[in-house]
């Protein structure tokens, strides 16, 4: 735990001298909301439905600039290579790696809903918390499956052009789930709403997060 905190802390220390992985998420995410904001028609209905799917848009586009930043930086550096020659545990380096992750993409989270709701017009509700655990396990499930194929990316030629490639498609589910999930949160609706959507991402996080803990050591063992 001590090995595992220990990173977490010195990617959490970078992050807030630098802000630039942070800042890069939010930015992009609040562009995509702005570009989708124009291209919707927001008095036509529909008002949480499209506020969730762009704000679900916004945050897989951030998630992707953010999942190569925390291993790509790592790898470039040679911060990777001096962890791994380290006796700390693959596994986890690999869950250290997953909370930085997705600290910065919940952080980008926060500011997106903020502007979704304010450009879509939506009330804010006692069904924030349904959105906000909504939004956690997404962020779990996206960084656990980034995380790792970042790892596998950064070792090909052009891993940062192939790693949307592997992401979006096994993501779908979780996004599809989330969008379901964050739809009923904005319309009011509680918890129970949207328990079977919220069922399938906490299983989504659960399949890619132990997938990772497993395999993150034969990923990275030729490092």
């Amino acid at each position: 735990m001590s090995a595992f905190l220990a990173i977490l802390r010195k990617d959490l220390i970078l992050e807030l001298r630098g802000g630039r992985s942070t800042t890069a998420l939010v930015s992009l995410a609040l562009l995509v909301l702005v570009v989708l904001t124009f291209a919707f028609d927001r008095t036509a209905g529909g008002g949480p439905a499209t506020a969730a799917g762009a704000l679900w848009i916004a945050l897989v586009f951030a998630g992707m600039l953010g999942a190569t930043r925390v291993m790509v930086a790592e790898h470039e550096n040679g911060c990777l290579r001096a962890l791994l020659l380290s006796p700390v545990d693959r596994a986890v380096l690999y869950m250290a790696k997953l909370t930085a992750s997705a600290t910065f993409m919940i952080a980008a989270a926060v500011a997106a809903t903020i502007m979704a709701m304010l450009f879509f017009n939506l009330e804010f509700s006692d069904s924030l918390a349904t959105l906000a655990i909504v939004l956690i396990l997404g962020a779990l499930g996206f960084s656990a499956l980034a995380t790792l194929l970042a790892a596998i990316s950064i070792r090909a030629r052009g891993g940062e052009l192939l790693l949307p490639l592997l992401i979006v498609p096994l993501f779908v589910p979780a996004l599809i789930a989330g969008v379901k999930a964050s739809t009923a949160a904005l319309s009011g609706l509680g918890l129970a709403a949207a328990r079977e959507w919220v069922g399938i991402l906490l299983a989504f996080d659960v399949l890619f997060i132990a997938a990772g803990y497993l395999l993150f050591e034969q990923v990275v063992g030729e490092e």
